[in-house]
């Protein structure tokens, strides 16, 4: 699997910090321009990686959405401070679900579930939401229960080795002790259908290989995304045949039977760490207190190339004459590059094309 898209990719302190930015308008600029751009390499990292694991395409019945989903044109200032931001995969918006109904009778068009990478002030992590769509008749949100139930067994070891864990209910007369399938029992008697997955929470600053580590992870859970989808369209559920390949796929990775799920996800993090570091060692990173300035003065865009974040590139803040050269941390040597065009500009090329003609 190349994971060489991940080695360009960081999230840090300064990503924290932004959700703490008073001004409304700067946090979602940074959010469009800078994080969701982000978000989406390491979700077409996990699409590829569910491509090599499970030989299917993770599109074929969803589609890519993301949070905040900012209009090109809006008729009022921004006044809306948001605390999170994910790029995840859903149900497609345009399909025909059979397997659901909703309570007024009309066709189902929107599923209730997202399978999400997410960002928020404490940290990055995988989300798998369901229940946040309420129109759907209760048989609908049990069928996805009833998965869990019949599948305990399966998704239990499952959670652990893609380190996700899921929110539980609590309720004075459910026991603290409760299994998950009392759990889910319970949840169905009593209409509480907001069943949560919530992945391995990395802290500020992510790295590259940490990166790696989470599509790991999300590729590992996604036979339970995809069983949701079939329950969603009417048919059985592949579930099996999705872990017999991710086995398959674990064994000719050179992961031993024999070891405990601790060791698997030792010896996978170490695996993750080595191809990541291979190009993360020679990335040198810009203070993050300049970053969102040189953004927003470069208007949020390649000073080179003109390209921003809709041509799908990667914005990077540049030294114009390099550290190396005994370039200075200060606002006046900083020039925003997309990926592209900082690939093209070594370390030997003081070049400001802030002032190109």
């Amino acid at each position: 699997m190349n994971f060489k898209a991940l080695s360009d990719i960081i999230f840090d302190e300064q990503d924290a910090n932004l959700f703490l930015v008073d001004d409304p308008r700067l946090r979602a600029d940074a959010l469009k321009h800078s994080v969701l751009p982000r978000l989406r390499v390491l979700m077409n990292t996990a699409i590829s990686h569910i491509r090599e694991i499970y030989g299917i395409e993770a599109l074929d019945d969803s589609i890519v959405s993301v949070f905040p989903n900012f209009r090109e044109k809006r008729d009022k200032e921004l006044t809306i401070k948001y605390d999170s931001a994910f790029v995840g995969i859903g149900g497609q918006r345009k399909a025909k679900w059979p397997g659901f109904a909703r309570k007024d009778g009309k066709l189902v068009q929107i599923l209730p579930f997202r399978f999400a990478f997410a960002l928020t002030q404490d940290g990055l992590f995988i989300v798998l939401e369901n229940g946040w769509l309420k129109g759907l008749d209760k048989k609908s949100f049990g069928s996805i229960l009833q998965f869990h139930i019949d599948n305990e067994e399966k998704i239990n070891p499952l959670c652990f080795y893609a380190r996700m864990r899921p929110i539980v209910v609590w309720e004075e007369d459910l026991s603290i002790f409760a299994t998950l399938k009392e759990q889910y029992h319970y949840r169905i008697d009593h209409e509480i259908f907001d069943n949560h997955f919530i992945g391995h929470t990395y802290c500020f600053p992510v790295a590259s290989h940490q990166l790696v580590e989470l599509v790991y992870d999300f590729a590992s859970f996604f036979p339970v995304y995809d069983a949701y989808i079939q329950i969603a369209k009417g048919v059985p559920d592949r579930f099996d045949d999705m872990l017999s390949k991710l086995k398959n796929w674990i064994h000719q990775n050179d992961f031993d039977e024999s070891e405990s799920i601790e060791e698997k996800q030792t010896l996978r993090q170490k695996k993750a760490q080595e191809k990541a570091v291979l190009f993360a060692e020679t990335k040198i990173r810009v203070m993050p207190a300049i970053r969102w300035q040189v953004f927003q003065r470069d208007e949020w865009k390649c000073v080179s190339c003109g390209r921003n974040s809709h041509d799908g590139v990667i914005l990077h803040v540049d030294h114009i004459i390099p550290r190396s050269r005994g370039g200075l941390d200060t606002l006046d040597n900083f020039q925003t590059l997309c990926n592209i065009c900082n690939i093209g500009k070594g370390n030997k090329d003081d070049t400001d094309l802030r002032n190109k003609t």
